[in-house]
C-alpha cells in the first residue's frame, strides 16, 4: 500500500518542501509514502486554470485508487481519529491512498465528483505548500498513533 500526496504546482519556497521531506522520510519506516506533482496551470483565468489543473490531476490518479480531496469543506478529524480512519482504508483498499491538495484556486468539480472522501485539514484558508507539509505531518503523526510510537501526546 503506498500513500501519495498529489499536488498541484511545485514548492516553491525550500524550507516548506525540506520539512515535508523531513516528515517522509520519518513516514518511511512505516509505509510508503511521496508527493507527485501535476503542473500548475498558468492561465490568468482562474476558471479555466481550475479546469486545466483538474485535468492534469486527473491525469494522476489510477482507477483503483482511493481519492480523498482536501477540501475546507470536508469532513473535520482530530488526529486519533484520522489514525483509525487511515488504518481501515490502508486495509480495505486495494490501490493507492491518494490525499489530493488544489491549486490556488481550488479543485475544478471533475476532481471532485472523482474523490471517495473528502478531508478538511482546517476551516482556515491556507498555502497549499503549507498544506502539504500538515498533512505530511498528520500522517507521520497517525503512523505513530497506529505503532504506539511515543510522538503524539
Amino acid at each position: 500500500m503506498k500513500i501519495i500526496i498529489l499536488s498541484v504546482g511545485k514548492t516553491r519556497d525550500g524550507h516548506f518542501a525540506a520539512l515535508a521531506d523531513r516528515y517522509f522520510e520519518r513516514i518511511s519506516p512505516f509505509l510508503k509514502a511521496g508527493i507527485e506533482v501535476a503542473p500548475e496551470s498558468k492561465d490568468g483565468n482562474a476558471a479555466r486554470k481550475v479546469e486545466r489543473e483538474g485535468k492534469e490531476i486527473l491525469k494522476k490518479i489510477r482507477e483503483r485508487d482511493y481519492v480523498v480531496i482536501l477540501d475546507e469543506g470536508g469532513e473535520e478529524t482530530d488526529s486519533f481519529s484520522f489514525a483509525r480512519w487511515l488504518s481501515a482504508k490502508l486495509d480495505e483498499s486495494g490501490g493507492r491512498i491518494v490525499f489530493v491538495i488544489g491549486g490556488a484556486f481550488g479543485l475544478a468539480g471533475e476532481v471532485k465528483e472523482r474523490a471517495d472522501h473528502s478531508l478538511s485539514l482546517s476551516k482556515m484558508t491556507m498555502p497549499h505548500e503549507l498544506c502539504r507539509v500538515f498533512l505530511a505531518e498528520q500522517l507521520y503523526r497517525a503512523c505513530t498513533i497506529l505503532r504506539g510510537v511515543d510522538y503524539s501526546h
